[in-house]
């Protein structure tokens, strides 16, 4: 049996007011709330034991906050950037993650190049995520040890686009992870964090 050799870990920020409330993040600048701090300092004891080599997050409150309280326990300082910011779905930002909402977000997901009304398009926003992701993993690889990227549920998407091909296959929950990994030659991802969600039962979207 192979070894899974991991290449790249990829969390996702912790629980929000928005995430509590069912609704999108989007281009928001929404704080971590109290289950938030709880879950970044989980994550930072998750890391305590495993070794990275630099730590890069989104530059939005949610995800630096995260990658802070982890690069604090570790000695490390964090590298924020707009590249990793979440998918922005403009207009829908802000609003309930409804059974209509998502659907209609589906459809300019559906079509790429289409842009969120007040957003951006899918294909933008690949063509933003995807350097940055595809810049850690050289140095990962350059140095012979993985880094950490935190960001958002649209980033995590996207590492599972990325390297299986099924933009599902490595979703995590607020404040859990996913890495990429090399086996036989692949670089595959897969969720290896997945903390329980909170007691209130809400899941939130995915999409953002």
């Amino acid at each position: 049996m192979s070894e899974k050799l991991i290449v790249l870990y990829c969390a996702r920020h912790g629980r929000t007011a928005l995430n509590a409330d069912n609704c999108f993040r989007g281009k928001n600048n929404v704080p971590l709330d109290a289950q938030g701090y709880r879950d970044a300092h989980k994550l930072a004891n998750y890391f305590e034991g495993i070794e990275i080599g630099g730590i890069v997050c989104s530059d939005k409150m949610r995800a630096h906050d995260t990658a802070r309280i982890i690069g604090q326990r570790k000695g490390m300082a964090v590298h924020p950037t707009p590249s990793l910011q979440a998918l922005n779905v403009g207009d829908f930002s802000g609003q309930p993650n409804t059974a209509e909402n998502v659907a209609e977000i589906q459809r300019y997901t559906d079509n790429p190049q289409r842009c969120i009304p007040g957003g951006e398009s899918l294909d933008e926003f690949k063509s933003r995520v995807r350097p940055a992701l595809a810049e850690a993993l050289e140095i990962s690889d350059r140095t012979g040890i993985p880094w950490l990227v935190v960001g958002h549920s649209s980033i995590v998407h996207e590492v599972g686009a990325m390297f299986n091909e099924d933009h599902h296959s490595s979703l995590v929950n607020p404040g859990g992870v996913a890495a990429v990994y090399l086996e036989n030659g692949q670089l595959k991802a897969e969720p290896i964090f997945k903390p329980e969600p909170d007691k209130s039962g809400v899941r939130a979207s995915h999409v953002s």
